[in-house]
């Protein structure tokens, strides 16, 4: 302002003395050009500033627009997941309904600048709602820019998802077929749930019926029910149960009619006759180069567990049986059959009289085969649990996975069987 004032005063002065001297002129063409300064910027702020206004309520604008997006997703996301919770208790086009108006009641507030409109639909067969809503409202200049106003549109899809008792679960994680079944060998396990963490197929005229089934890989094959595919990798349960051997070997080399009492079992088993081993109650260790039982030779035990180790290959073939009764209690209470860590090699189960695993069948790093032409296993069997690095069914052997849980005397291990199961609602991706 200081700076300003000396510009004033000799600006008057000029006005009224006559041009004569160069300084003279010069000061009167310097106030001149200093009026004209002023009158083009206030000409270029007449011009800037509604631009600029323009560009803030535009930004304003466009803000409200899409927080209003933001609120009606959350809106459709919430009323999706409502819907899809009663999903368990009613599937009449009433839930429909009700969820409509649950979406439609939540977007009020919304509809003080929009007009909002909500749809819902119900798809039975999956278990599924799905919720939209469409809303629009003017925009600048009646509706010039954008033309037609604004108009938004958000869904949301809710899926009801019940997981069955962990029954059948092929441990590793990817490298094909971990739970595989051809050459129509079947799976029954209607009243549980298998999941493979990598592929689950049944090829060659084979069938898996199960309660749930799911694949964290890919699925492929005569399935029932149509499995869940992309899903998460399941956990080993078991991956902490401490398996260990005892020192001494109590018996060497069984090779013929036999009782055993619980403790180390040393060396091959090689029956092919008429000969039964007898299981007393306990825990069972059995090391050697080889476990081979054919002709009508079998094993029984009830309130056993078996555990196996050191043996290059493990067969049931013929007529040959096996009738295990698992563990009634004690720190493995509720197994039947457990393969060593260290054993990656096959249990082949393709004898006739393979009848009874009733318990938890665990092999960690191993495969159970199971086959022979029209064989049943574990038919007779309350409950059946196989968690297994990989499990494959063929030749038309049919392994049943029964989930008779109430009641039995022999108790399920936590982490499989019912402590598994599971429900609840989810947002489809």
């Amino acid at each position: 302002m200081d700076n300003f004032l000396p510009w004033v005063g000799w600006c008057k002065r000029a006005l009224t003395i006559s041009s004569g001297t160069v300084a003279e002129s010069a000061l009167a063409w310097a106030c001149a050009f200093r009026r004209d300064q002023s009158g083009a910027i206030i000409v270029i702020l007449s011009m800037v500033l509604p631009a600029l206004a323009m560009v803030t309520l535009g930004a304003v604008e466009v803000a409200e627009v899409f927080f209003t997006r933001s609120k009606l997703q959350t809106v459709v996301d919430m009323a999706a997941l409502k819907g899809a919770g009663e999903l368990g208790i009613d599937l009449s086009s009433a839930t429909t309904e009700r969820t409509k108006a649950y979406a439609d009641s939540m977007a009020d507030p919304t509809r003080l600048r929009w007009t909002v409109t909500s749809s819902a639909v119900l798809d039975s067969q999956n278990s599924a709602m799905t919720v939209s809503q469409a809303a629009h409202r003017p925009s600048f200049f009646r509706s010039l820019l954008p033309p037609g106003g604004w108009n938004l549109n958000v869904s949301a899809k809710a899926i009801r998802y019940a997981s069955g008792p962990l029954c059948v679960l092929g441990i590793q994680s990817g490298g094909g077929a971990v739970v595989g079944l051809d050459s129509s060998g079947a799976l029954n396990a209607a009243g549980c749930l298998v999941q493979s963490n990598s592929d689950l197929t049944a090829m060659g005229g084979a069938a898996v019926t199960a309660g749930d089934a799911r694949a964290a890989g890919g699925a492929s094959g005569a399935i029932s029910p149509t499995p869940l595919t992309g899903t998460r990798v399941m956990s080993d349960p078991f991956a902490a149960l401490n398996i260990a051997y005892p020192a001494g070997c109590d018996t060497t080399s069984i090779t013929s009619t036999s009782y055993l009492n619980p403790g180390l079992h040393c060396g091959d088993i090689k029956l092919s006759g008429n000969e039964t081993v007898t299981l007393a109650a306990g825990e069972h260790y059995f090391t050697g180069g080889s476990l081979k039982m054919g002709g009508n030779a079998q094993i029984v035990g009830t309130d056993v567990v078996v555990f196996l180790k050191d043996f290059g290959s493990i067969n049931f073939n013929g007529n040959a049986g096996l009738s295990l009764e698992g563990r009634k209690g004690g720190s493995f209470a509720g197994f039947a059959l457990i393969a060593d860590r260290s054993f990656t090699g096959t249990l082949e189960l393709t004898a006739k009289n393979v009848r009874k695993m009733y318990g938890t069948v665990y092999l960690p790093n191993a495969t159970l085969l199971i086959g022979g032409n029209g064989n049943k296993v574990s038919d007779q069997s309350p409950w059946t649990v196989v968690i297994a690095n990989k499990l494959q069914v063929t030749d038309k052997a049919t392994l049943h996975i029964n989930s008779n849980y109430a009641g039995a005397s022999v108790p399920v291990p936590q982490g499989v069987g019912p402590s598994t199961k599971t429900s609840g609602t989810r947002l489809a991706e």
